[in-house]
């Protein structure tokens, strides 16, 4: 049974990997609702029925364009630029994730129809990238430069705070949802990389909570059962107050599959799925000290090749990563958001494998 309409509702950055999955079950369990997209490439991930509108979050007037046509009663904010191994990337990261986020609830105000915006970061705006971070939950305080140690993430933070600001001002809702590592069917698994990433399984190792896609939209519907129970959308709006320890609004909850791995074991049943099993007698165990080496010695390579321009694909930010924990509490999100992951690890990886697969069949046999 298909839920009540939202009324107008406007995906922003709704062609991309997280934007273009929302976007697909707002128009499955909400078919009466007028559903829009706001994206700077509208070309890919199109789905029958929905509005699109090619525009810069970083362009005020196409923002501002976008909202006074679709009139969004809900706004969900999943633009972000993609982590990039590139040098000079701050100011991008600073004009979409601070800016433009900025810009985004300056036109909700000018406009004023809109009622709830909810917000997607990231797990990491808690953790310096350094240290362990073992079963972490939202009180832990966001991390920002220069204890933040990407800048990225200190962006998100800040996005963080700008969102958790604008809450309840000029009657609007706003609401952030902490994803943790996130696949799906549509992700490019790589998986040649990923075999040669078999080198080193016994000494790198890193634990998170790999989110399966449809675990961060269930989320989000579950929120917007919520707010509906509270008479969000309805004309008779209830003052009643909504008790602390349950409350949505202005809060920020983590999204894992509540499932955490080794990453080299995530990795290894990503190939395996694939048909490319790896026996453990067949690894080759590499030290931590060695490959930091080697990061070194492939940055200062990247580096003078490019004049400073880029960064290597091996760096030592990666073998820091691999060799840390990372997991996290999900208590939070489900007590108040009544989340529960509806996809294991292994079905996740299998599904995410067998549509690669798919459209590469070459890769299902090892070479």
């Amino acid at each position: 049974m298909a839920s009540p309409s939202l009324g107008p509702v406007l995906v922003i950055g709704g062609c991309g990997f997280l934007g273009h999955h929302i976007v697909k079950l707002l128009v499955e369990e909400s078919p009466s609702s007028d559903i829009a997209v706001l994206d700077i490439n509208t070309k890919k991930n199109r789905i029958d029925g929905v509005k699109y509108l090619e525009g810069s979050l970083s362009s005020r007037d196409e923002v501002l364009q976008a909202i006074q046509e679709v009139k969004p009663r809900v706004i969900f904010h999943t633009a972000s630029p993609k982590l990039m191994v590139q040098a000079n990337t701050r100011q991008l990261y600073t004009e979409v994730n601070v800016n433009g986020t900025t810009l985004l609830l300056e036109c909700i105000k000018a406009v004023g129809v809109t009622k709830a915006l909810i917000y997607t970061s990231s797990s990491s705006v808690i953790h310096n990238n350094m240290t362990d971070l073992v079963n972490a939950t939202e009180d832990v305080p966001l991390c920002f430069e220069p204890e933040q140690t990407e800048y990225y993430t200190h962006t998100k933070a800040v996005a963080e705070q700008i969102i958790v600001s604008a809450n309840k001002q000029n009657e609007l809702l706003t609401t952030i949802i902490r994803a943790a590592m996130l696949f799906w069917e549509t992700q490019h698994l790589r998986l040649k990389w990923l075999r040669m990433l078999e080198l080193g399984e016994e000494s790198f190792r890193l634990e998170m909570g790999p989110t399966y896609l449809t675990s961060h939209t269930l989320a989000i519907r579950r929120m917007r059962i919520y707010w509906q129970r509270r008479h969000f959308f309805e004309e008779s709006e209830t003052t009643e107050p909504v008790p602390e320890d349950i409350k949505v609004n202005g809060e920020a909850s983590v999204i894992t599959n509540d499932d955490p791995w080794p990453f080299w074991d995530y990795t290894r049943a990503i190939g395996a799925a694939a048909g490319h099993p790896v026996k453990r007698e067949n690894v080759w165990v590499v030290s931590a000290t060695v490959y930091y080496c080697f990061a070194v010695i492939s940055e200062w390579i990247a580096w003078e090749s490019s004049f400073g321009r880029k960064e290597s694909l091996i760096n030592r930010r990666m073998v820091k990563y691999l060799t840390m924990t990372r997991t996290f509490d999900i208590s939070k999100s489900k007590k108040r958001l009544g989340y529960r992951p509806q996809v294991s690890m292994r079905e996740g990886i299998q599904r995410a494998v067998d549509f690669y697969i798919a459209r590469h069949p070459e890769e299902k046999k090892v070479t």
